[in-house]
């Protein structure tokens, strides 16, 4: 196996820009989430029927009102809840290559790559760059991730 890059032709590779640039899919922020369900059809129904019997006078009648107050806040618990949980998840998955740099392997982020490095493949290592493959045995890749199809 060759020893791969060095120190200073990784330098290199990083100031020409031939990095690995990954681009993490960021849900939606806090105020889109809140201004989907404050906006939201049903919301809205309920506001104008709120609005009709508001005008009539009978406020004991508008308590239904309190309905829009109550999904909205549900809404939001639950969504921003479930962003904290999708966001802590893909901290947890981030994937680390192992590489060859100066004679030896290291393990680096995703985004550390450069043009020419040598990654090593392990079983359930997730491929995160295109490439030629240098040296393989028995070499499997579930590529149902990339392509869509159910089957591997």
């Amino acid at each position: 196996m060759t020893p791969g890059l060095s120190d200073a032709q990784v330098a290199a590779r990083v100031e020409r820009g031939e990095v690995n640039t990954t681009t993490t899919a960021v849900g939606r922020s806090n105020l889109d989430i809140i201004r989907a369900n404050v906006f939201t059809r049903i919301n809205a129904i309920l506001a104008v029927l709120l609005a009709f019997v508001v005008a009539t006078g009978s406020w004991t009648n508008g308590a239904f009102g309190l309905l829009i107050v109550f999904n909205s806040i549900i809404g939001i618990i639950q969504e921003i809840r479930a962003k904290r949980t999708l966001d802590s998840l893909t901290i947890v998955g981030a994937a680390r290559p192992e590489v060859w740099r100066n004679g030896e392997i290291v393990e680096i982020d995703a985004d550390e790559l450069v043009l020419d490095d040598i990654v090593t493949c392990r079983i359930g290592d997730q491929i995160m760059v295109d490439g030629e493959v240098v040296d393989a045995s028995q070499l499997e890749i579930d590529e149902s991730l990339l392509t869509g199809e159910a089957d591997p």
